[in-house]
């Protein structure tokens, strides 16, 4: 059936293709305008979406075998959908690594191909009408043929394909016959850091269009500097057998404001123009109408332009809060319907994000016409990722990244990606910078593309982060790039390199950064800081925002998720793909409240004494309007007071003051926490949507008091073989000599312990642990032993016994760790004292965690503590939580990651009980300690690849440590900065413990 290999051919890259031109569905009749008609349900669309009958082929030479006989279809697959996630073909996760042997144009000849067909009938047929067949997104490349006749043929994955089937179709029973193909010469192009999968994926249908017609338009909106008079101009009206139109222009509330003919363009005068933004998205109505059809494209009036080194929305200099969204879901892969996209733009208005770069494709309409509705700033990326080429001999070498770029064999499948990028979609008002694409080098092919772009639009800035690829044979032509772009820089890096700066045109943003796989990002206020403090910063899009996993099935009640290696691929990339602050089915990870905070609509920047200074974040909205502050006041004695204040005007950018004192009494107040709540409904959030919080701390509350379990018996020391006990009445406290630590603890012949406590050094890693987990383990870290050199009892003041032992930290093999003493000291009362004093050899590395870690029995559950909550809290990670009393449970103070590792510590704690029915385990300190809970132990979730694979085990481990070392970005960013590492070699730590009875 294929009559020439186009796929191997880069000088081909569609056959009779119909030209690109702006996206739209039209109507055909004006009375079946309406809101609530979703796209594909208009009168001029026969929906093509639905069952196919489909054919899996190991290769292409197996099809064309087949082609020469009767193709029987003995299967159906859905479409749109992957055919990697119904039985077929393998399912591979890859980052930077090509999926097959570098051969450009070729392709390997074992190339999976998919053989869809359906027959179908267009109600109400008019052979004068025109057909165009429209397929939204089809990987890799296809070839298609509609009643046995060869149509064409198109590449670009994520690329509107547009074909005119008019003189192929018949008036009743018609087949369509689509050959997919896995790979080809544009898989070269298309290496993005995502599980690669393979169908029609994205909506397909025909357009019945008029004779008479219009074909393309482009819409431009600009705004004075008064704001008082806006511009809607519509240009380049192409026509099929027209040569006018009517255009009228309608108001946000459907008022109708202008209609006039129009040849080839014309503009509307708006005055007082209710303006779009991300965070009030005002649409106007355009609805061009010809005899026949009608063509309704919604218009937000905005004005984007980069000025002073700043970017500017409507005349205000404005921070993109962004996060990187692939189009992933863990059951339907690359296909995201209208419920999956709202579902995820619902959770990032949440979380206060107000932008999308579209990693690292465009896509589908149906995206752009909801952000145009619930307002997003848009960096609309192409479908173009040559990453592959810095893998070509093993390791990465960024010398060959420009490989592709700057090689003028590859120039026209590289303008034709970018070009196939912005055509359709520059009437969406959302969109405020085009992206040429993603880790792709720089050269001359990048410096084409970003003209040509500049050519079809110059009203939006054109960002490109390989921009910074600079070879020494050249001068990169930069003067379309309208922005310096970095992936992963550390802050200090950006302060002392661009921030400050004077050479510096162009404003600078992170296209990626604060890298969030798994417990993560750890550095996030110090970039927001920077964001705030800087004109020139305008923002950065995290990476990224799911995780990308796939579903296979349920256990517990829980989703279970697979990635990289779990499908029997020799080649991929492990769990690199897990790295979202959402999970893949969207349960939100504990790093997406850091963002909610970061990105909160209000912020407390300065506290003098108990005079507030809150600032409005926000660009255009007053928040008076929009915002409800309930000032928690908290008091030494743990009693709460709340007031909402009554905030008259609080405009953009301008400060509010808040007097404590005229809100309460002061003298007894422990802290105040500020907490923002949505005042009425959006068009995603419900009232009182929680938006964030700051906090106040004026004095740590006491601890509670911990009941006393004092006797008028004195305590006997018994010296055993290896074990030494300290008892009174019905308890007894054991130690293990060899070790010097707490071995076990009986009350009323009940033992409390299943286990001998232990120093604790190691963590589980956390993905960002992934650079220095060999350097711990070469020190031993993660198996240590304390080797008691001696030890001494003795009875202070004849009511308490103070156990002292001096000990060695050590581990197989390795030189000396530590070497120091702990001291227990049991109190009359029940309470016991502990004090760690030692020294850190200073050739060892810096400390995962510093503590011990007690072994209680499972029935110990309850946990209420005195801390950083209700989110883990670590040195850097933790600006979402605040410190209060938090009551919880040990199941639920774990997060299930994918890959399981450390989680769900909670800082600047200074008291914890960790109790069942009958006792209560309390833990205290003087000066703020860190603290774990969980069902599994360290080695467990250190040795696990899944969580669905950890077995709960009947203990509760309870970790008390004076500090962990910082959680970082390293697993993609900088490294973990200095000030966030246990470097410490003299450590002090001291706190008590007391069991106490209901």
């Amino acid at each position: 059936m294929i009559i020439e290999h186009y796929h191997e051919n880069m000088a081909v890259q569609n056959v009779n293709l119909m030209p690109r031109r702006a996206y739209y569905i039209p109507f055909k009749h004006a009375e079946n305008i309406s809101e609530d008609t979703q796209r594909l349900e208009r009168d001029s669309v026969t929906n093509l979406n639905g069952d196919w009958n489909f054919e899996f082929f190991d290769s292409l030479q197996t099809f064309e075998a087949a082609a020469k006989h009767q193709l029987q279809h003995t299967n159906v697959i859905p479409v749109p959908s992957v055919w990697n996630l119904h039985g077929y073909d393998t399912l591979q996760y890859l980052n930077t690594q090509y999926p097959i042997p570098f051969n450009p144009p070729k392709v390997p000849k074992k190339n999976p191909c998919g053989f869809y067909s359906k027959h179908f009938t267009i109600a109400n047929y008019n052979a004068d009408k025109k057909y165009h067949l429209n397929f939204e997104g089809v990987d890799n490349a296809f070839y298609l043929w509609i009643n046995e006749q060869f149509i064409g043929y198109s590449q670009i994955s994520h690329a509107i394909s547009e074909f005119d089937i008019s003189d192929a179709l018949v008036e009743k029973d018609n087949k369509i016959q689509v050959l997919v193909l896995k790979w080809s010469d544009g898989t070269y192009f298309e290496n993005q850091d995502m599980f690669r999968h393979s169908g029609i994926f994205r909506d397909v249908y025909i357009l019945e269009r008029a004779t008479q017609r219009v074909i393309d338009f482009k819409i431009e909106t600009a705004v004075d500097a008064s704001l008082a008079n806006a511009y809607i101009n519509i240009g380049q009206l192409t026509y099929q057998g027209l040569s006018q139109a009517n255009v009228a222009l309608y108001h946000p509330n459907g008022e109708l404001l202008s209609e006039t003919e129009v040849n080839a363009s014309t503009s509307f005068n708006v005055t007082q123009p209710l303006l779009w933004s991300a965070e009030q998205p005002y649409l106007y109505e355009l609805r061009i109408t010809t005899p026949e059809e009608i063509i309704v494209q919604k218009v937000g009036i905005r004005e984007v332009e980069i000025k002073n080194n700043q970017l500017y929305v409507n005349h205000q200099s404005i921070k993109l809060r962004g996060a990187n969204y692939h189009d992933s879901h863990p059951q339907t892969g690359y296909v995201m319907d209208k419920q999956q996209f709202i579902q995820d733009l619902q959770l990032m208005k949440a979380a206060n994000f107000n932008a999308i770069r579209t990693a690292h494709y465009p896509k589908s309409p149906l995206f752009y016409e909801l952000a145009d509705y619930y307002g997003f700033y848009v960096m609309s990326e192409a479908d173009l990722e040559t990453h592959g080429v810095v893998r070509l001999y093993g390791d990465e070498n960024n010398d060959d990244y420009n490989l592709i770029a700057n090689d003028e064999a590859y120039e026209k499948p590289i303008i034709e990606r970018v070009v196939a990028s912005v055509i359709p979609l520059q009437n969406y008002s959302c969109i405020i910078s085009w992206s040429l694409g993603n880790e792709s080098g720089f050269g001359i092919n990048i410096e084409k593309a970003a003209s040509e772009v500049k050519a079809l639009d110059s009203t939006r800035p054109i960002h490109y982060e390989g921009a910074l690829y600079q070879e020494d044979n050249r001068d990169n032509d930069l003067s379309n790039i309208d922005m310096i772009s970095r992936m992963y820089a550390s802050p200090s890096e950006i302060e002392n390199r661009y921030l400050t700066n004077d050479q510096l045109d162009k404003p600078f943003v992170l296209c990626e950064y604060a890298h969030a796989m798994g417990n993560s990002p750890g550095d996030l206020q110090e970039y927001h800081d920077l964001i705030d403090q800087y004109d020139s910063f305008i923002g950065g899009f995290v990476w990224e925002w799911s995780d990308h996993g796939i579903h296979v099935g349920m256990k517990d009640g829980q989703a279970i998720f697979r990635y990289g290696g779990d499908f029997g691929e020799t080649l991929h990339d492990g769990n690199f793909c897990v790295d979202g602050i959402v999970f893949p089915n969207r349960e939100v990870h504990e790093s997406y409240y850091e963002f909610q905070h970061v990105n909160r609509p209000i912020k407390l920047i300065s506290n003098d004494g108990y005079e507030l200074q809150l600032r409005n974040q926000l660009d255009f909205i007053n928040v008076a309007d929009y915002i409800d502050v309930a000032c928690v006041i908290t008091f030494l004695d743990n009693t709460q007071e709340v007031i909402e204040l009554d905030i008259k005007d609080f405009a953009p950018h301008t400060l509010y003051s808040v007097d404590v004192t005229e809100l309460t009494n002061v003298e007894q107040i422990s802290d105040i926490r500020l907490d923002y709540y949505l005042s009425n409904d959006t068009l995603l959030l419900d009232t009182q949507t929680k938006l964030g919080h700051d906090q106040v701390i004026y004095h740590r509350q006491d601890v509670l008091n911990v009941a006393q379990d004092t006797s008028s018996q004195p305590y006997i020391i018994v010296d055993d073989a290896d074990v030494l006990e300290v008892k009174q009445e019905d308890k007894v406290y054991s130690f293990n000599k060899n070790t010097g630590m707490l071995s076990q603890v009986v009350k009323a012949h009940r033992s409390i312990l299943v286990g001998k406590s232990e120093l604790c050094l190691w963590r589980a890693p956390i993905d960002n642990d992934v650079q220095v987990r060999k350097l711990w383990e070469d020190a031993g870290y993660h198996d240590i032993l304390t080797d008691v050199n001696h030890y001494s009892a003795h009875y202070l003041n004849n009511k308490d016994v103070e156990l002292v032992f001096d000990l060695a930290v050590v581990s197989n093999a390795k030189a000396r760790i530590m070497t120091g003493k702990v001291s227990w000291t049991i109190r009359n009362n029940g309470s016991i004292n502990v004090k760690l004093e030692v020294n850190k050899n200073p050739r060892m590395p810096f400390l995962p965690r510093f503590g011990l870690v007690f072994k209680l029995q499972d029935t110990f559950e309850a946990l209420n503590y005195y801390g950083n909550g209700p989110y883990g809290a670590y040195q850097d990670k933790g600006v979402a939580t605040y410190l209060s009393y938090f009551d919880t449970t040990v199941t639920r103070n774990f997060e299930p990651h994918i890959l399981p590792q450390e989680n769900s510590s909670h800082n600047n704690t200074t008291y914890l009980q960790v109790s069942d029915h009958k006792y209560g385990f309390t833990f205290t300190s003087a000066e703020p300690m860190s603290f774990n809970a969980s069902h599994y132990a360290v080695a467990q979730l250190t040795h696990a690849t899944h969580n669905d694979r950890l077995e709960q085990e009947p203990i509760t481990y309870v970790h008390i440590d004076k500090y962990q070392s910082g959680i970082g970005s390293n697993s993609c960013g900088p490294e973990l900065a200095e000030r966030y590492r246990i470097n410490d070699n003299d450590i002090h730590f001291e706190f008590n413990l007391q069991l106490n009875e209901y």
